[in-house]
């Protein structure tokens, strides 16, 4: 066989791989040196990819598209790992904008006042051919703004068929496929009322409602999902978003037709949907003006012209959201009208019915601060930071500053908001560490803070000229030192052991574990003859732990899961080896990062027929945070499950932390537990293990790998500071 490695770091010269391994052909294929030098080759094989992509002998990966202005809600999509294949930011087609003199623009629902109107936009804007689609031939209105655009020289053509019939659909895209240029767009903009309320809506009231946005939507999607479409805008309406009485038909329409535009996002297809209120002049809210106007009044939403929906209409496209409303909405009234504060319209609502003289906003907070004495300012920051809070987690009134974030419901994301509103609130006199909630976990401790990091302000901020550009600081060394380490592992109870053992080539892999203890049941135990599930790396007295001294009840350390045990042990021996006295950290940025296997001790339990058994004891969170919560640390603690590269991936996210300086002091390792028999078993049927006993990696001769468990914890501090402090560094 061959082994291909694609790597971009520490790679081998064929000189140096011949060294060590000179039965191994290896050849190095710099894709960037290989473009720049004879770009025919990586161009040649691209043609054929994409020649065998035509022909459907392959596919592109499954990826899923978010527009750029959505950046920051696809990395959150990422981060939750809640996608499948390649995450794909796109650019609106709309950025220059022009849109394609050689594509063609359908409109459905074209023939009305907005399809019209929108077909002039769309010509005005370079389209080379709009198609106007409607059930019915055009009326005198129609006919006259069609013959306008002529005389202007657009071309604008006219198809008639109703896209709910996927026959008449499939005529109409056959039709255009032969005479008029590729398809580039399509503006699903049809639309039918039938009010009435609920009690009296009929299921025939229904279909006339939701059939042509329902059924022709989707009809249009099934029709184009192969097409290289650059936009598939749906218009959905308000009605879908706020609701409105006497609309459940038409609101449950274009709810579905939001729902559409994310579908095909997720399959990488475009897909935009916008929510619009009632235009004026235009449309069939403005037939129906004098019969709602009234109730609109009442309601709080209006009339917007269409300049105004033109103008947003074009905004969205370059944005390229996948979901969006434009409405005209009196926030006030509109709070009035529905009773209450949904938590959809909660910022809407706040921000229309506060005080514009209002202490919290970032120009009188920073002015009050300068005119109050200094031993009034923490209070003066409590009662804003209470106000932020509120907004923040919603609540109906002011909590206490004493109470911790995380007691009052506070969150990751709500953590990241507060953050963000602080620093909208200080601008350039203060920037919000990531880390600030976990830091000064009370309104109280943030006040403290906070007048500490504000210094003393001043009397009142300058008005006119623009602050001087400060030149970034430039850090002198970003390196990072090991200051402690500790380890438990099999056949090395401790770091000298494992040194020792690494020194004598020691084979700590055994025939079962080699202890007194009581294993029935567990992997490796003695007593069974399991061949190679029973081979593996044991650590000694795994069963044993000293309970009293990490203050826990012998109940409670029979519950938790001896990798969280571990962990615990490990994390105390390393700051003791790195001259940290552990109870001295209590209230330090520090940090927890610790790669951990999945709880093997849960089937242990439930063979125990499930006495005792729990998810704070076996939860791979739990013994992360259990360390900090243990040692008293506001730092991060964060769990990786990655397999193999878990341990890895938490040290690359502590140096980053120290890096970023979100963290001071940093304890990192992994830690694995093998416990369960079943588990194991399974392992050997699938072949994964090693029938010879010996993990091989990357040899011709291996044959699986053996189990292992163990705890390793370093201590990782800021170079310069470890210096300075005169730190052991390994």
């Amino acid at each position: 066989g061959r082994f291909v490695e694609l790597a971009r770091r520490d790679i081998l010269s064929e000189d140096e791989l011949a060294a060590l391994r000179p039965d191994v052909a290896y050849s190095i294929l710099d894709l960037y040196v290989l473009k720049q030098q004879d770009p025919a080759q990586p161009g040649a094989a691209l043609k054929e990819v994409l020649a065998r992509m035509a022909t459907g002998e392959l596919s592109p990966l499954r990826h899923t598209t978010w527009p750029l202005a959505e950046t920051s809600a696809a990395m959150g999509f990422m981060r939750a790992a809640r996608h499948i294949g390649k995450i794909v930011l796109t650019m609106p087609h709309l950025r220059a904008g022009r849109l394609k003199q050689d594509g063609t623009y359908v409109v459905t629902g074209g023939l009305g006042g907005i399809g019209c109107a929108l077909a002039e936009w769309l010509a005005e804007r370079g389209a080379g051919t709009v198609v106007l689609n409607g059930r019915r031939p055009p009326d005198a209105a129609a006919k006259a703004a069609i013959e306008a655009l002529h005389a202007r020289g657009f071309r604008i053509e006219v198809e008639i068929a109703d896209v709910t019939d996927t026959d008449a659909l499939d005529a109409m895209l056959a039709r255009m496929d032969e005479t008029l240029p590729p398809l580039a767009g399509i503006f699903h903009s049809v639309g039918v009322l039938s009010d009435a309320a609920l009690g009296n809506q009929t299921w025939e009231s229904f279909e006339t409602v939701l059939w042509p946005k329902i059924l022709g939507a989707w009809h249009l999607h099934r029709a184009t999902a192969e097409r290289n479409l650059d936009m598939f805008v749906v218009f959905s309406s308000v009605a879908g978003v706020l609701g409105n009485p006497g609309q459940a038909n038409h609101a449950a329409a274009n709810a579905f037709l939001d729902q559409l535009a994310a579908h095909r996002r997720a399959f990488g297809l475009p897909g935009q949907a916008i929510a619009w209120g009632a235009w004026s002049e235009l449309g069939e809210a403005e037939e129906q003006r004098e019969r709602i106007a009234g109730r609109r009044e009442a309601s709080g939403t209006g009339w917007f012209t269409p300049e105004q929906g033109f103008k947003a209409f074009e905004r969205l496209l370059r944005q390229d959201a996948t979901s969006a409303v434009v409405a005209a909405v009196d926030w006030p009234v509109f709070g009035d009208s529905i009773g209450g504060r949904p938590p959809l319209f909660e910022d809407l609502l706040a921000g229309a019915t506060d005080d514009g003289d209002d202490s919290s906003s970032s120009e009188d907070l920073l002015v009050q601060l300068g005119s109050t004495p200094a031993a009034g300012r923490e209070d003066l920051l409590v009662s804003f930071l209470q106000r932020e809070v509120q907004a923040v987690l919603r609540l109906p009134s002011a909590p206490a500053s004493a109470v911790g974030f995380f007691d009052l419901g506070m969150d990751s994301l709500m953590a990241v908001e507060l953050r963000n509103r602080l620093n909208r609130a200080f601008s350039d006199t203060y920037a919000a560490p990531n880390t600030l909630v976990f830091d000064y976990p009370t309104i109280a401790d943030l006040a403290r803070h906070l007048v500490d990091a504000l210094g003393e302000p001043a009397p009142a901020p300058e008005a006119a000229s623009d602050p001087d550009p400060q030149p970034p600081v430039q850090r002198q060394d970003d390196g990072i030192a090991i200051v402690g380490m500790a380890c438990r592992f099999p056949g090395a109870p401790d770091i000298a052991a494992f040194w020792r053992q690494l020194e004598t080539g020691r084979d700590a892999v055994t025939n079962g574990r080699q202890d007194d203890g009581s294993w029935a049941g567990v992997a490796g135990d003695p007593a069974v003859e399991d061949g190679i599930s029973g081979r593996g790396g044991f650590v000694e007295e795994i069963d044993r732990f000293d309970a009293r001294f990490f203050g826990m009840t012998p109940i409670g350390a029979r519950m938790t899961d001896p990798q969280q045990r571990l962990l615990l042990e490990t994390s105390w021996r390393a700051l003791e080896d790195a001259g940290i006295d552990p109870e001295g950290l209590r209230g330090s940025r520090t940090g927890v990062y610790a790669g951990i296997a999945t709880s093997e001790y849960r089937d242990l339990m439930m063979m125990a027929g499930g006495e005792g058994l729990n998810y704070l004891g076996t939860a791979s969170s739990t013994a992360v945070g259990g360390v900090a919560f243990k040692l008293g640390l506001t730092g991060p603690a964060m769990p990786a499950m990655l397999n193999c590269a878990a341990s890895l991936v938490t040290v690359h996210q502590a140096v980053a932390g120290l890096r970023d300086r979100e963290v001071d002091l940093a304890l990192v390792g992994g830690v694995n537990a093998v416990l369960s028999l079943g588990l194991t078993r399974e392992m050997a049927a699938l072949g994964m293990l090693s029938h010879q006993g010996r993990c091989k990696t990357f040899d011709a001769a291996a044959d699986g790998f053996v189990r292992s468990e163990g705890c390793g914890m370093v201590v990782l501090k800021r170079l310069e500071e470890a210096e300075a402090d005169g730190d052991r560094i390994w």
